[in-house]
């Protein structure tokens, strides 16, 4: 029987439970992590093709608040597409959770919400984007995922707008991320 690690994950789709022996969450998964989307994100055999229909599909369906959210993936897909051009396949590349909401009980109470996170096989990659530079130190919900045992990345807005992924923290992300 399998160990459930995270059972509480919640995203705009809905709850599901990921075992821990469970592979990494893939573009590939993308139909059945969003089962209302599947027509729009699968059956195509052009990968590239699959991860824009992905993308749009993210952008169009998870409520994203802020366009720094948008932009993210868009930044995000630009390196999917990369690597599905120099021949990677959709099972090679994470498959953005947004809004994911994490909680140990079950409840909202202990909820923390991430703008991004990412099941790499072996354990999530949160990412939270921020907008002002006075929050320099983690916030309480990002202390309590790395106290889950999360891995929390934080970029600053003004950074993604600027310079992209290429950030010290943006190139440490793309490396928990496999697009590097």
């Amino acid at each position: 029987m399998p160990t459930l690690i995270h059972s509480h994950v919640v995203i705009p789709s809905g709850q599901f439970e990921i075992a821990q022996d469970h592979r990494a969450l893939t573009l590939e998964d993308a139909p059945e992590i969003f089962p209302d989307s599947a027509n729009s994100c699968g059956g195509n055999p052009n990968p590239i093709e699959t991860a824009y229909q992905i993308s749009d599909m993210l952008r169009a369906q998870c409520k994203l608040q802020g366009s720094h959210e948008h932009l993210f993936l868009l930044l995000y897909f630009d390196r999917v597409i990369e690597k599905l051009s120099s021949g990677a396949t959709l099972r090679c590349i994470l498959l953005p959770l947004p809004k994911a909401r994490f909680s140990l009980t079950g409840d909202d109470q202990t909820s923390v919400t991430t703008d991004f996170a990412f099941w790499t096989g072996r354990r999530f990659a949160t990412v939270f984007i921020r907008e002002s530079r006075f929050q320099q130190d983690l916030s309480a919900e990002e202390r309590l995922l790395k106290m889950w045992g999360l891995e929390v990345f934080r970029l600053m807005a003004d950074q993604l707008e600027t310079r992209g992924l290429s950030s010290e923290t943006g190139e440490r992300l793309l490396d928990a991320l496999w697009l590097r």
